[in-house]
C-alpha cells in the first residue's frame, strides 16, 4: 500500500527524470526532488530524508550512481532502487555491492516501478531489526553481546577491527575479544556504515583507527590485515588523502 511515501530521483536526463516524478505523484508518492549527480544527491537525501531512493547507475560527474547509493545507504540506511540502461553483468555485479533494495532496467512501465518501490519498503521495513537503534535521533553507540546467561557491552567506537570465524565473529577492541554467534555481513548492519568498511571476505575494519596502509595490507597497531582486491579501490575512495 501506498502511504505518502517520500522518493528521491537522481537521474541525469531532465525528460526521464520528469515522467518518472509525474508517474510517482499519480501513484501516492510525494517526489522530494530530482537530483542530477553525485552532490546533489547527496544534498537532497541529508535535507529531505526521503524514505526510498530511485538510483540511475550512470549519473554525469565524476562519482556515479553506485558510489551515491553506497554513501546515502551508509549514512542513513535508507533503501535504494537502481535504474540502468545497461543490461551487463559487470554493472549488474558492481551494483549489487552497494545493497540495493531493487534493480529496474529501462525502458519500465508504470506498473514495474510501483512494484518495485513497494517491494522495495516492505524488504526494508522487514530489514530494520539489522539497524543501530535509534534514540533520541541519535545512533546508540553500545552493542551488546550474549554470553551464556550474561551481555557484554561493547562501544562501537573502542572496536578497532572485527574477523570471520567460521560461523562466528570476533570483535576486537584494545582491551578485549568478544565473539559474536553471526555472519561478519551480519555483523556489518550493526554498525554505522559510515565508519567501517570491509576490506577482505574475513575483516572488517573501523577507518579511524588504521595507522597505515602498505602493499596490501592495512596496519591498526601491530596488527596487519590483507586488502582484498575487489575492495582496495573503496577503501581508497573512503580516505582523505593529501
Amino acid at each position: 500500500m501506498i502511504n505518502n511515501e517520500k522518493v528521491l530521483i537522481v537521474e541525469d536526463e531532465f525528460s526521464i527524470g520528469l515522467d518518472i516524478k509525474i508517474s510517482l505523484e499519480k501513484l501516492g508518492f510525494v517526489v522530494v526532488g530530482v537530483a542530477s549527480n553525485y552532490e546533489e544527491a547527496i544534498k537532497y537525501a541529508t535535507e529531505a530524508m526521503p524514505d526510498v531512493v530511485i538510483m540511475d547507475v550512470n549519473i554525469s560527474g565524476d562519482k556515479n550512481g553506485i558510489v551515491a547509493a553506497e554513501e546515502i545507504y551508509g549514512k542513513y540506511k535508507i533503501p535504494i532502487v537502481f535504474l540502468t540502461a545497461y543490461g551487463d553483468d559487470n554493472t549488474f555485479k558492481e551494483a549489487l555491492e552497494s545493497k540495493p533494495f531493487g534493480f529496474l532496467l529501462k525502458p519500465f512501465n508504470i506498473k514495474e516501478l510501483s512494484f518495485t518501490l513497494q517491494i522495495a519498503l516492505q524488504k526494508h521495513l522487514e530489514n530494520k531489526t539489522f539497524v543501530p537503534i535509534l534514540s533520541d535521533n541519535k545512533i546508540s553507540d553500545t552493542l551488546f553481546v550474549k554470553d551464556r546467561s550474561q551481555f557484554i557491552s561493547v562501544k562501537i567506537n573502542k572496536i578497532l577491527w572485527v574477523e570471520a570465524m567460521d560461523n562466528y565473529t570476533q570483535i576486537i577492541t584494545r582491551d578485549k575479544k568478544v565473539l559474536v554467534n553471526m555472519f561478519l555481513k551480519e555483523f556489518y548492519k550493526k554498525v554505522p556504515q559510515d565508519k567501517f568498511l570491509r576490506i577482505h571476505r574475513s575483516y572488517l575494519v573501523a577507518l579511524d583507527k588504521i595507522d597505515k596502509i602498505e602493499n596490501r595490507f592495512v596496519f591498526i597497531g601491530d596488527k596487519n590485515i590483507p586488502i582484498s582486491k575487489a575492495y582496495k579501490s573503496q577503501l581508497i575512495e573512503r580516505l582523505d588523502i593529501l
